[in-house]
């Protein structure tokens, strides 16, 4: 009788070491969202938008960050300058950005608005990133999607509601 109950006991123990493993620790669930996971972003690309070309360079994944430089052009004239910057937080990924104009300066500086814009992550999946606004005056969301033939598509929904798609095909 002592040898099943034993049994029975190390049989039990091990069922719920293998449970809390597989959950991670005090049960939570192991779902850290690294931004490794993100190397699909990587690439030049650029497109048409909004009358001009919106070209978008991501580097790739290094140190718990990936970044991104985004130039708008229209004719002759560079209508804004955008840096995308996303890192890790506390086993999730945080976007922030910031535009500047021509000369360098940050755009939209007002009481209202904050000077970067802060996105908490909402979705990951295969080639597919979302994005929701958080800090004032940022867009209530933001997406990229990179599908099997290397279209690269961000979508937009604007902090008054407009919703935009931008598409861009590699440049290399």
């Amino acid at each position: 009788m002592n040898k099943l109950l034993l049994t029975t006991t190390i049989t039990i123990l091990s069922l719920f070491l293998a449970l809390e493993f597989s959950a991670g620790v005090g049960g939570e669930e192991s779902s850290t969202t690294s931004v490794d996971q993100l190397d699909w972003l990587t690439g030049q690309r650029e497109g048409s938008h909004d009358g001009g070309i919106l070209e978008q360079t991501w580097l790739p994944p290094r140190s718990g960050t990936i970044t991104a430089l985004v130039r708008s052009t229209k004719e002759s004239d560079t209508r804004f300058v955008e840096i995308i910057h996303i890192r890790e937080i506390n086993g999730s990924l945080e976007l922030n950005l910031q535009i500047f104009n021509n000369s360098l300066e940050p755009e939209n500086i007002s009481a209202t608005y904050s000077r970067i814009h802060k996105f908490e992550l909402t979705e990951v999946g295969d080639r597919y990133l979302a994005f929701k606004g958080v800090s004032d005056g940022a867009h209530r969301s933001l997406s990229y999607q990179r599908s099997e033939g290397d279209l690269f598509s961000i979508h937009i929904e604007t902090n008054v509601g407009e919703r935009i798609e931008i598409k861009l095909a590699p440049t290399m």
